[in-house]
């Protein structure tokens, strides 16, 4: 170790010790909010001009927070025993009216969607244009239409 540090190290402690003498003294100054050239400014001491002194008001007292502790762990505790009660799946379903499927329909609705996506495609290709988000987009709609077929027991023609 050279002599620097060994300077340095007793004028740091002072400074630290000085800075904890002087904080509770500090936090019992008043704060004022000064208006300087049109800027807000928190200064210790008065303001030169019209300003008013601040209220800063202490935090919660070592017995509030004990208080408060107690009321969440008994919170804590009376949730804990609560039971959950979640509400069933079958509170959730609609009640659905089935309607009749009607094959027909949905044959004509999977052609048209297969017929929308192959023109789509061809003038893609005739154009050189990018129409694969319309392409997917029929494609949807043919798998929407072949699931409900499937799901109704309608057979493709």
């Amino acid at each position: 170790m050279n002599s620097r540090q060994f300077v340095a190290a007793p004028a740091a402690l002072a400074l630290l010790v000085l800075a904890a003498g002087l904080t509770p003294a500090a936090r019992a100054q008043g704060v004022f909010k000064c208006s300087v050239g049109g800027k807000t400014v928190y200064q210790s001491s008065p303001c030169p001009t019209a300003g008013k002194e601040l209220e800063i008001k202490p935090g919660p007292t070592e017995e509030q927070m004990k208080e408060a502790r107690t009321r969440a762990d008994a919170e804590k505790a009376r949730a804990a025993a609560t039971p959950l009660v979640l509400p069933s799946a079958q509170d959730n379903q609609r009640q659905t009216v089935a309607r009749p499927v009607d094959c027909n329909s949905l044959n004509k609705a999977r052609a048209d969607a297969y017929g929308r996506r192959n023109a789509t495609v061809r003038a893609s290709r005739d154009t050189n244009i990018d129409q694969s988000s319309a392409v997917s987009r029929y494609q949807d709609d043919i798998r929407r239409t072949e699931s409900q077929m499937a799901s109704s027991g309608c057979k493709p023609t």
